[in-house]
């Protein structure tokens, strides 16, 4: 069985999709009240999306979803943060 059959319906927007997949996933809609502030969920696409300062929100498309987790929006706003 070759590798596109393995993980069809799976499509990598990160480095490493099988770590975040054993994260705790959320919608971008979730993203504006884990972080308790003023951020609109257009922000969370573009950190996905754009990046900043060179570091992009790891995501992981699902059935059609684009998805992040808990721990990847922790990961950005440190990498993001500290640069």
């Amino acid at each position: 069985m070759n590798q596109d059959n393995k993980n069809r319906g799976l499509k990598p927007d990160s480095a490493n999709p099988m770590k975040l997949l054993a994260e705790d996933l959320i919608q971008f809609k979730d993203v504006p009240p884990l972080l308790q502030k003023r951020v609109h969920v257009s922000t969370a696409w573009r950190w996905a999306n754009r990046g900043v300062k060179g570091v992009k929100l790891e995501t992981v498309s699902i059935g059609g979803k684009r998805l992040t987790s808990i721990q990847a929006v922790t990961r950005f706003l440190k990498r993001t943060s500290t640069q």
